[in-house]
């Protein structure tokens, strides 16, 4: 799957039909406003129509703006106009939408990010918390849920030497989700206690054998925005895997999450 900004790319027409084939009435908006070069003016100069694409298929897309349904306030920005393609619900595409807006928040500098919707526990699934009810420009009552940019220190963790117990070894198969199989060694930290609770996840890199146990370096901490878990990235042989390569390792299991990895800078 691809994230493309639509005012970046080369094949508006292609791509702006494929919104037009939403079953929402509020999609046609969208593809309305922007037919007519609407949507800045009604949204902001800096507006991002964001794409979440496979191959030429169309799977969920939103809007990334200083202004949405909520007119005349200082909250911003807002995602607006989320959807989903029927064919494709019920993976969480959405999430790959709103893990990309929360990093053009967090590059601008916002505190948080906001949502306008009726709907009743779907954003709470990634991180959002209900704020309060405001008037949009129809002049109805509209329930605003907000999510709050974080910026974690890791600077005592990363770096440091660690032992531990794989579970999970390369090959295996998650012991809830039998789709799952692990393409890395997967277990938990000897003595330290994580957030959620439970004993430190990490995910194990440096060797392509199954192990059972390990001993070496926290490269870069994975935080789930939307969940209480760390991920610690470990190398057991002193290189580090780029940070394309860790993510897509990962994916296999953090696809299900909203998160960004965290590196020691030099």
């Amino acid at each position: 799957m691809k994230i493309i900004e639509y005012y970046n790319c080369k094949e508006q027409e292609y791509w702006l039909n494929e919104i037009r084939k939403s079953d929402w009435r509020a999609a046609q908006h969208l593809y309305d406003h922007i037919k007519n070069n609407e949507l800045k003016t009604l949204c902001g100069e800096n507006t991002k129509v964001l794409l979440l694409t496979e191959e030429d298929h169309l799977i969920s897309f939103c809007t990334y703006a200083g202004q949405d349904e909520i007119r005349n306030t200082s909250l911003t920005p807002w995602v607006g106009y989320v959807y989903t393609f029927p064919a494709y619900r019920g993976r969480r595409c959405i999430g790959k939408l709103l893990e990309y807006a929360y990093q053009s928040a967090k590059e601008e500098g916002f505190e948080y990010m906001y949502i306008s919707s009726d709907e009743e526990g779907l954003y709470e699934k990634y991180g959002y918390q209900f704020y309060q009810t405001m008037k949009n420009h129809h002049g109805e009552d509209t329930s605003v849920f907000r999510m709050k940019i974080e910026r974690k220190d890791y600077r005592d963790i990363l770096g440091k030497e660690v032992i531990g117990t794989i579970d999970r070894p390369i090959g295996s198969v998650h012991p809830k989700y039998p789709d799952i199989i692990y393409p890395v060694n997967y277990g938990y930290v000897d003595g330290v206690i994580a957030n959620d609770g439970e004993q430190q996840d990490v995910y194990v890199f440096g060797t392509d054998q199954p192990l059972k146990t390990f001993h070496g370096n926290v490269i870069a901490v994975y935080h789930r925005i939307n969940d209480s878990e760390d991920k610690w990235i470990v190398s057991i042989n002193g290189t580090k895997p780029s940070k394309e390569e860790i993510l897509e390792t990962i994916s296999f299991q953090e696809q299900y999450f909203m998160g960004e990895l965290y590196e020691k800078t030099e």
